[in-house]
Formats: structure tokens, sequence, C-alpha cells
């Protein structure tokens, strides 16, 4: 099987690029400029249509979203234990973990970035900003909560979850600092040599 992860660094591509080190397994990078409108060119939408990353074409099909290529990719090298099996009670707690990072984890540092840092200013929307953060101060404190007795988000062993929601914790760092559990527990994933080759 031939992979290829089209890929910017600091953005989520970060995910699969990490698993696909953690499963230790061929692939290729291709580099995105994503910052500088390469996105936008009309080879880039070629392979993404949205102009966004990730992107990774498996032999010739084109796969898009993160979560998507973090769960397949999982399931596709099982034997890596990276996720329990279908009919391993931990798999319920698996499945919640994977989509809390995308559907409610990852959405409140996003609108925080986006009208602080990303649009121009004259589009941003200050007054969404007190509310995202304490929504988000919120939903850390259930992470906190959860990790408070584990190392992992299905205790003892790590697993793709981890991944999913470790590099969203990452996307504004500043916002755990009232969660000592949550600034131990991404210390210790940043310390995953797979985590480091992902960001080299």
């Amino acid at each position: 099987m031939d992979i290829t992860l089209y890929h910017t660094p600091q953005t989520r591509s970060v995910r699969p690029r990490w698993l696909l080190e953690e499963l230790k397994i061929p692939y290729k990078i291709q580099p995105v400029d994503l910052f500088s409108g390469e996105g936008e060119s009309v080879e880039y939408k070629k392979i993404n249509p949205l102009g966004a990353v990730p992107s990774m074409k498996v032999d010739d099909e084109v796969m898009l979203e993160s979560g998507a290529m973090c769960h397949w990719l999982t399931d596709k090298y099982g034997d890596m234990k990276l996720a329990p099996s279908s009919d391993d009670p931990a798999r319920l707690k698996y499945e919640q973990w994977m989509m809390f990072a995308q559907a409610t984890l990852e959405m409140q540092p996003w609108l925080i970035l986006l009208h602080s840092k990303i649009l121009p200013e004259a589009k941003r929307v200050n007054e969404i900003l007190p509310w995202a953060s304490q929504r988000h101060q919120s939903i850390l404190k259930v992470l906190n909560d959860e990790l408070q007795h584990n190392d992992y988000l299905l205790g003892d062993e790590f697993s793709t979850a981890d991944i999913m929601i470790g590099s969203t914790l990452m996307m504004l760092p500043e916002t755990l600092s009232k969660f000592p559990v949550l600034e131990a527990y991404v210390h210790k994933l940043k310390q995953r040599p797979a985590y480091q080759q992902a960001n080299n």
C-alpha cells in the first residue's frame, strides 16, 4: 500500500502523521505551504477541493478529514493495538473520545484562534471570545477529571484517542494553566518518539 500525506506543520495534519509514526509504517510526506496560499492552487485543489490539510492518498484514493484518517489507519493496522477491538467494552470510551476531540473539544479553541489571530481584524467578533473561553474551561475540567487517576484516556494504555485529544489540547496550551493534570498529560504525550518525529 502506498500512502502519501499532504501535510502542513502545526495543523490538524499532525494527527495522522503522528499516528503513522506510531504505526511504524512507510509513508511519504507531500508538504503543503498552507499559510502562503498553496492550498488554493489549482493543482492542490485537485487533491482537496477545500484547499485544506490534511489529505491522504492511499494508492489512487484520496481521503479527507484527520479524524477519519486516524480511525481508518488504526483499524487497518489493528495488530498495533492502538484501539480496543469492537467487542471490547473499552471500545465505548474509545469511540466517545475520538468523537469528543472534534465535536466538543475543538470548537472553542478554533473560535478563539479565529477571532483573535487568524481572521483580519475587521472580520473578528470579539464578543465571541469570553463565551468561547468559559465554555472551553468547562470542557477542559471534564477531561481533567477523567485523567485524574489514569495515564491515558483508556487507562494505562496509549491509544489513537490520545492522539486526537492530545493534539487538540496542544492548539492553545495556555488555556491548560488551571489544569495541572492536563498539562502533565500533554507533556507526557510530547515525550513520545512518534510525536517528536511527526513534529520534526
